[in-house]
């Protein structure tokens, strides 16, 4: 599970820096999103490095903001939640969607520096429809075998969003699917709700 959240973390590091185009327009292409992030996020990883490794807190805000606009948060928790999603209230579902987008936000954070220096290939695209594809990214290290990621993307509102990170064959929303199905069952929705918040608070629940 740990590599598999780390190898998730690359991707967020590619993303996140769409934002960093300030007033160049974010390109429709889901392909051409991705190539034209990677060497802005890399660049401002390293121009900020002694601010982040300095101030975790900075490195997490920054990570939440920049990835928000390209992730969508709520098709991702209903993927996640699966069959519960129906029986979740208005508030709950609210409650668990703003939770989880802190989750990835906090998991991958800390574990950003660790890939800043890797090499990450953006390798086409699978055909997909004007509402879905799948862009392709390996990600190349000196030290193990290069990773396979999938970003499975859809086109809501004129705007390209991912909804699953699947790495070397593993879904990042089916992984969560299991976690979340066992927090409903041992404690129901808003036990998995309280667990979530007490994870992201760093609380420990004997």
């Amino acid at each position: 599970m740990q590599t598999f959240r780390q190898t998730c973390a690359i991707w967020l590091v590619v993303l996140m820096g769409a934002l960093s185009a300030g007033a160049h327009a974010v390109p429709n292409d889901p392909l051409s999103l991705v190539e034209l992030t990677v060497d802005q996020v890399l660049a401002d990883m390293k121009t900020n490095e002694a601010v982040y490794s300095q101030d975790k807190d900075k490195l997490q805000a920054m990570v939440l903001e920049r990835m928000a606009p390209h992730f969508n948060f709520n098709r991702m928790t209903q993927l996640a939640m699966g069959k519960h999603w129906g029986t979740a209230s208005a508030a709950q579902k609210a409650a668990i969607t703003k939770e989880f987008r802190q989750l990835l936000a906090r998991t991958y954070a800390n574990s950003m520096f660790t890939f800043r220096n890797e090499q990450i290939a953006v390798q086409g695209k699978q055909k997909g429809n004007e509402r879905s594809t799948t862009v392709k990214v390996r990600v190349s290290s000196s030290s193990g075998q290069p990773v396979d990621l999938l970003l499975r993307m859809e086109n809501r509102n004129e705007r390209w969003q991912v909804i699953d990170v699947v790495v070397d064959g593993i879904s990042l929303v089916i992984t969560y699917r299991g976690t979340f199905n066992d927090g409903i069952s041992r404690a129901g929705i808003d036990g998995l709700i309280a667990d979530m918040k007490n994870d992201n608070l760093g609380v420990t629940i004997e």
